[in-house]
């Protein structure tokens, strides 16, 4: 049994699959398994996981009819044997000695049910402004050196999801019977799935280490997300789980809301708002979040919070924005 199932799920990326394939492969820790989930590709990748597999005995490759980012994901999670699951994207590539050290990590803290380690930027990638940039969450985080929970220590909840920087024990997630939500694409799977597994993580251990190289590609633009759906939908089903697993704790329903209010913004600069069903989905958010935890959060940032009021109280926006107390617009 290896010590680490490194999950790839691939759907035409011949761009980037060489070197992704060939970080993965030349990791300093020997003792994994590489599966790598075709999802149906139409370009070249099936023939480049194929040409690795027939060069290295680790590697797995599953044909499948193409279902998704998620479906893929669990594609993969059905066959592996690992004692941790590690998922890396087919267009981004690793750190020669990530696995070795996540997997150090755990064995030296009494194997958590999560190690967690920072990334690299590559932002706009693929053009002449290309630059590598730390992970906004690198050197932020409080609890380094021990393992916690996530009502101690909830900063990941304020950045990317960054799901890949983890490798997650495998007996951890099938106890809690933790999935990828299948969605059509990609669909931001990674969203609930951060929620699902940290928010139920008996222990937590982050190495304060950029191991992982994530691409950002059409920085410069305003939006690379062309339906609104896919923002409100993954916040809200952040939201059922949150609701669902019965969570209280403070930082980690700040975290969480301040995830719900960024997303208020995109909606707001990059949608028509009063299209329907965004206005719909904008009023559920709205209801769902605790007005009172934004209100006082000192995390927050000033612009999501005028993001939220503007949706709930138009008053309220106004008075926020001219810098009065806001509770006097609700009459509180």
């Amino acid at each position: 049994m290896p010590s680490v199932s490194v999950i790839l799920p691939i759907y035409n990326v011949e761009t980037f699959l060489d070197q992704c394939l060939e970080s993965v492969r030349n990791q300093t820790l020997t003792d994994i398994e590489i599966i790598c989930v075709d999802d149906g590709s139409t370009d070249s990748s099936p023939q480049i996981m194929d040409r690795f597999a027939s060069q290295d005995g680790r590697f797995r490759i599953i044909h499948k009819e193409n279902g998704g980012y998620g479906k893929a994901v669990n594609t993969g999670l059905d066959v592996a044997t690992g004692d941790y699951i590690g998922i890396v994207e087919p267009d981004d590539f690793v750190d020669p000695k990530m696995f070795e050290t996540l997997l150090a990590a755990a064995e030296q803290n009494g194997r958590p049910d999560i190690v967690k380690s920072a990334y690299w930027r590559v932002v706009d990638a693929g053009t002449e402004q290309e630059q590598t940039l730390p992970a906004f969450y690198y050197h932020a985080v409080a609890h380094t050196g021990a393992t916690f929970t996530l009502d101690e220590d909830a900063e990941f909840l304020y950045h990317h999801p960054s799901i890949w920087t983890a490798i997650y024990k495998r007996s951890f997630l099938e106890e809690k019977r933790i999935r990828m939500h299948e969605i059509p694409g990609a669909g931001w799977a990674d969203n609930p799935w951060l929620i699902e597994t940290l928010v139920q993580a008996r222990s937590i251990f982050y190495v304060d280490e950029c191991l992982y190289y994530y691409r950002e590609f059409n920085t410069g633009s305003s939006s690379v997300v062309k339906d609104p759906s896919i923002i409100h939908d993954r916040w809200l089903d952040m939201d059922a789980i949150i609701k669902r697993l019965g969570v209280t704790a403070p930082k980690i329903l700040e975290g969480h809301y301040n995830r719900g209010c960024a997303y208020i913004e995109m909606l707001q600069q990059d949608f028509d708002t009063k299209d329907p069903s965004i206005a719909a989905a904008l009023d559920k958010m709205v209801q769902n979040i605790d007005y009172d935890v934004v209100r006082h959060s000192r995390k927050i940032p000033r612009n999501y919070k005028a993001a939220y009021y503007k949706e709930k109280n138009h008053l309220l926006y106004l008075a926020y924005r001219a810098g009065r107390k806001v509770k006097r617009a609700l009459g509180k």
